[in-house]
């Protein structure tokens, strides 16, 4: 009797990056791999919706996928554990079980989807003052405090973004933006939001909102959006406050590395964007020196050729974008189908920011489509209600599929 031995394929993380890798090429490739992804919790979420579930919007049962029954209904292996590090020389992964058990997996290929780290450490007060939607705990914590809020400065803002610099990714120059942000979309919707919150609880009058951004606010849409958004702004009367590099959070007040305070009864933020942990834990020359992984426009690390990196551990994608997820997911996928002899067109990765930032509490959202960062001259920031749809559609697909964009570029299409 022949053994038909499969190539294995390691999967890191299991958010729009990682599980858009798993699902592709699992239909692409079939029986060709073995695909085992593991993620350090037994839930992937619809993390675009976080900002609804902070401001009860929905219920944080809505943007749950089950990782532990969608990827075997595939043919996939799931296994829950913290990544550890890689050993990309020798090809194995070290994680540590629920249980707290060592465990190490050897691959043939490895997609690395482990995202970035969110660096609360680097602000002084985070863990006494410090607000965010970023994860579903901090967005249930947040959802108690607003429910509870009686008026008063509300600072909203991100982090530092902590990009690497060498060695850089092996695509053209102009893909790879310097940042000071690591992706300021959640900002913008939640300043929308939480505007159309406080005026649905007939409190507007009593809340004042401060965006404030680590540089240029928004510095990645073209100079026409970024007017758009800041008489948008004057006219809702949200102040802007840029170049505000945030370094302590108090009980009243925030403080920049400059010395600089702006009043805030509470804070929301972005935390600062640093490289994974798992990722600095790792072979050395895997890394930039952010922590990020470089590659080449088929997300192959420029290193290590069965390697690859996709959404925010690659150190192309600027900024940390779930559209930007999805591409370099299909794209590793495609790229690495074709090594296992399917016949397959690999798209060819060209970023794009593309967003849509939502007001449920007045209906409507705002649909960006802009790539002037990255030299084009697409730029488009329209409001309107049928956004606000696609937003809705766009959750429903996610939780429909259990997390399989395989119809990312209709949903991108505005």
């Amino acid at each position: 009797m022949k053994l038909i031995c499969m190539t294995k394929v390691l999967v890191l993380g299991a958010r729009f990056g990682g599980l858009s890798a798993a699902y592709t090429l699992k239909r692409l490739a079939g029986n060709k791999a073995e695909i085992k992804v593991i993620n350090n919790t037994r839930f992937s979420y619809f993390r675009p919706a976080l900002p609804h579930v902070a401001t009860g919007v929905i219920d944080e049962d809505d943007v749950k996928v089950d990782l532990t029954k969608a990827l075997p209904e595939k043919r996939m292996n799931f296994q829950q554990g913290t990544v550890e590090k890689i050993d990309a020389s020798g090809g194995l992964v070290y994680y540590t079980k629920p249980d707290g058990n060592k465990a190490e997996e050897d691959y043939d290929y490895l997609i690395i989807a482990l995202g970035a780290h969110l660096g609360t450490e680097l602000v002084k007060g985070w863990d006494k003052y410090g607000y965010s939607v970023c994860e579903l705990d901090y967005a249930l914590k947040l959802r108690e405090k607003l429910k509870d809020f009686k008026g008063g400065t509300i600072a909203i803002g991100s982090g530092l973004f902590y990009q690497g610099k060498s060695p850089k990714p092996k695509v053209p120059e102009n893909y790879v933006p310097v940042a000071d942000a690591a992706c300021e979309g959640p900002i913008f919707e939640m300043s929308l939001m939480l505007s159309g919150y406080f005026k649905k609880k007939g409190m507007l009058n009593k809340v004042k909102i401060v965006v404030f951004s680590p540089g240029e606010y928004l510095s990645d849409l073209s100079t026409m959006s970024r007017k758009i958004v800041r008489e948008m702004y004057k006219q809702m009367g949200i102040e802007l406050v840029d170049n505000f590099r945030i370094k302590e959070i108090r009980e009243n007040e925030i403080v920049d590395e400059a010395g600089k305070t702006i009043k805030a009864d509470l804070t929301i933020l972005i935390p600062p964007y640093t490289g994974n942990p798992a990722l600095k834990n790792s072979t050395p020359d895997l890394i930039d020196d952010g922590g990020f992984v470089p590659t080449d426009l088929n997300m192959v690390s420029i290193k290590y050729d069965n390697v690859y990196a996709v959404g925010d551990a690659n150190s192309l994608t600027v900024p940390k974008l779930g559209y930007l997820a999805v591409k370099t997911g299909n794209v590793a996928a495609q790229h690495l189908a074709t090594r296992l002899g399917v016949q397959v067109k690999v798209d060819q990765y060209y970023p794009t920011i593309i967003c849509v930032a939502d007001n449920p509490f007045e209906g409507f959202g705002v649909a960006v489509k802009d790539d002037t960062w990255y030299g084009g001259t697409t730029s488009i920031a329209a409001p309107s209600p049928i956004n606000h749809m696609k937003k809705e559609l766009f959750h429903k697909y996610f939780i429909w599929t259990k997390g399989d964009m395989a119809l990312e570029k209709f949903l991108a299409s505005w």
